[in-house]
Order: C-alpha cells, then structure tokens, then sequence
C-alpha cells in the first residue's frame, strides 16, 4: 500500500443515503451543493502487476508503464481530489501522461481540468459520447431540467479531450487496453480493461452495498443497461474495481453481482407498477417512492431522483407494462 491522504470529501455511503444519492451523478450534484462533509482516506493500492488503484470515495485506476508515466483511470470530483492523487501517484514515483474517463459524471472527470493545468501534455481519453457532456457539462443540467439549469445548479468548468476510443482494443503509450461499451448509466459508459487483466467498470455495475443502501439507483436508458449488464457477464478479466465500492470484485463473484444489479431494476419497475395501479403523475410516482425507501432529499437530489423514475417510467411504456395519458392538463401514468 502506498501512503494515504485524507481529503474533505462527501459522506460517501451514509450522507448520500439521506439525500436520497447513490452514485455517479447523484453523488455530483451533492458534492457540488452541500457543505456536509466528512474525512475520506484514500489510499494508493496494487491489484496486479502494474495495475493499481486509488481507493476513495471514487476509486481511480492507475496503469504504470515501463518508462514511469501512467494511465489514470477517471480523475475524481475535482481540485482537491486531483491533487491528493498526484502526491499518491508521484509519491510512488510516477508521472500522470493519460486519463481515461469511462463516463461524463464529475465525480469521474472532476480532476481533468486540475491534471491538465499541472501537466500541460496529459491527454485525456473517453469515448465519442461522453467527451460531448464533458466538454460541454452544462449539457448534464438538461437532462435532470428539462432546460438551462438556474443558478441554483453550478456547472463545472469544461475540459478538453484529446481523443476518443469506441469497443475493442486501443493502444495508450504502445500498449493494448480493451474497451467495452456498457451503455444505461450514462449513454457512453465504457469499461476499461488493462493488460494486467483489471478491468474497470465506473459506474455499469453496483456494488452490493449500493445495492443494499438504495433503492432507487441512478439509470439514463434501462434496457440499454440491462443489456450492458448481460454483456458484463462476459467480459474476460480477473479483477473488477467498481467505482463506488469498498472491495475489488473477482471473476468468481461477479455473475451474482450482475443478477444482483438486474434484479434490483426489476424490483423498482414492480414497486412503480404497484403505485400505477391508479392513474398517478411522475412527481407523485416519486413522492411514493421516497416516503416508502424514508428518502430525504433537497432541489438538486429531486431533479436526480426525477430522472432514474423518469428512465424506468419510459422503460414500462416501452415494454407495454403502463400506459400514459393527459387528463385535465396533467400527465398521468396508469
């Protein structure tokens, strides 16, 4: 283990649970938005060969080539993250020339903007759908709004990325990384497997505790993710770091984590089915779900809960399990 720093972080797994959060872009607009805060160690870790990780309350990968340069995987949520894992990553007698980021979400791609201005040369890596949301974050904000976010929502400061990768195999620094689409969580989710056999799943699959703590976890597209968790079952690795977890997922335990992941869909499309069998708008589809889970949450934790119910109500229209209407100038599920 490599030396440890304590940064101010979120509460990661009992404060986001109030809020009614439960990661990737739940946890972002938290972060950005309130001022509990909580003392997260992170901790620089080897998982095999010259695979490492920094554990956090977003882990990030770390790759070290051969010449000392390396490959991170995801940048954290932003300055203070960024620079915590640069003292990790040089204390162990690296140089960041490579980010990587699997998704858009800040709490992913916090740190870029910091990284890039320390490391003029680093590139940053991402896919063609992702790298639209992380040069433009205030495209995020449309998706919970519906519009322009008001002042209330602060938008991150844009960042650039040099090149984008699709599925299959791409060379960093003349070594072959695979990538895998897994689309749901955010449209351009991609995993990235190392040479070590590592692979690194942002946020296409949830830990147990996640699963455990909420209910409700964050979704864009369900049938996209349900496909993207079949396909996961596949992927030919030995290690699993999920971003939001304390523990590395072995090949062994990974298909009941995957079923896990399924099932917990499935159980929230009955719940929602259980609260249509009147007809009932979005807003109070949601209400039902936060009183029923003893969820708290503020304006901008509505907004992310609004989206996941919104996800799974277009996936129950899509698969015929409700119907929809306008009566008396409001919209109502049934």
């Amino acid at each position: 283990m490599g030396s440890c720093r304590t940064i101010p972080e979120t509460i990661f797994w009992e404060i986001n649970r109030k809020n009614g959060f439960c990661s990737g872009i739940m946890i972002l607009f938290y972060v950005l938005h309130n001022d509990n805060f909580s003392e997260v160690e992170m901790a620089y870790k080897k998982i095999n060969r010259n695979t490492y990780y920094i554990e956090g309350a977003t882990n990030i990968g770390v790759y070290a080539f051969k010449n000392k340069n390396c490959l991170l995987i995801d940048s954290g949520f932003g300055r203070s993250v960024a620079h915590s894992v640069d003292t990790l990553i040089t204390e162990n007698g690296l140089h960041p020339k490579y980010i990587f980021n699997t998704h858009c979400h800040v709490d992913h791609c916090g740190g870029n903007v910091w990284f890039k201005e320390k490391y003029p040369g680093i590139e940053v890596f991402s896919s063609q759908e992702e790298k639209i949301f992380i040069e433009n974050p205030a495209y995020l904000y449309y998706i919970s709004n519906a519009a322009y976010p008001s002042r209330k929502l602060k938008v991150r400061k844009a960042d650039v990325v040099n090149f984008t990768v699709d599925e299959g195999i791409e060379k960093i620094n003349d070594m072959k990384f695979s990538f895998i689409k897994t689309p749901g969580h955010s449209e351009g989710d991609l995993i990235i497997i190392t040479p070590d056999r590592v692979a690194f799943m942002g946020d296409a699959l949830f830990s147990t505790h996640t699963l455990e703590k909420h209910a409700l976890t964050y979704l864009l597209k369900v049938d996209d993710r349900l496909r993207s968790l079949e396909k996961i079952k596949l992927i030919d690795a030995d290690y699993f770091v999920i971003s939001h977890a304390p523990e590395i997922v072995l090949k062994s335990d990974l298909s009941d984590l995957v079923e896990l992941n399924i099932q917990s869909i499935y159980t929230m499309v009955d719940e929602i089915k259980e609260i249509c069998n009147q007809p009932v708008s979005r807003e109070d589809i949601l209400q039902n779900i936060l009183l029923l889970h003893d969820m708290e949450c503020d304006y901008k934790g509505y907004l992310v809960n609004l989206c996941s119910v919104s996800a799974l109500l277009n996936y129950m229209l899509d698969e015929k399990i409700l119907d929809v209407s306008v009566e008396d100038g409001k919209l109502y599920y049934y």
